[in-house]
């Protein structure tokens, strides 16, 4: 094994177990807990499914890539305007996701699990602002953020 390969292995093993220890949700754990709320199938009063949102601002999802803190990590993107997305729109995103590689953001290709940890972070960005959980207001989802380290 060379040396490079060496490091590599230390820092994935080392971001494993800060992964493992943290509140910080993986792609997995958001797509079976948005499913959970989805089987409750809510309508909001115009008959049309839950939207997804953040807890800051009037910030809504619009993407998900490669994160730029670590590439091997997921970002959803966020704008605070246009169109709202819908909860089956944002599982199935998420879902899509599982399996796919994508490319780092100065290269690099990276496949995602279940189990790789999701960011809130628009595409070149690399803030420490982490998914942390999911709540279910019945008309819309909110999806928790707060400040984590790598």
């Amino acid at each position: 094994m060379d040396l490079q390969t060496y490091v590599d292995a230390m820092v994935k093993a080392a971001r494993a177990d800060t992964f493992a220890s943290s509140d910080h949700l993986s792609l997995g754990e958001i797509v079976s807990q948005c499913e959970a709320i989805q089987a409750k199938d809510y309508r909001r009063s115009d008959n049309s499914e839950p939207t997804v949102g953040f807890d800051f601002e009037y910030a809504r999802p619009t993407g998900i890539d490669s994160w730029r803190g670590v590439y091997a990590e997921l970002a959803l993107s966020f704008d605070f305007g246009g169109e709202e997305m819908s909860l089956s729109a944002f599982i199935e995103m998420c879902r899509s996701a599982i399996g796919q590689t994508f490319t780092g953001y100065k290269g690099g290709d990276f496949a995602m699990s279940r189990h790789t940890p999701v960011w809130v972070a628009n595409y070149g960005n690399s803030g420490n602002t982490a998914v942390v959980g999911v709540l279910d207001l019945g008309y819309s989802v909110i999806l928790l953020t707060g400040y984590r380290e790598v």
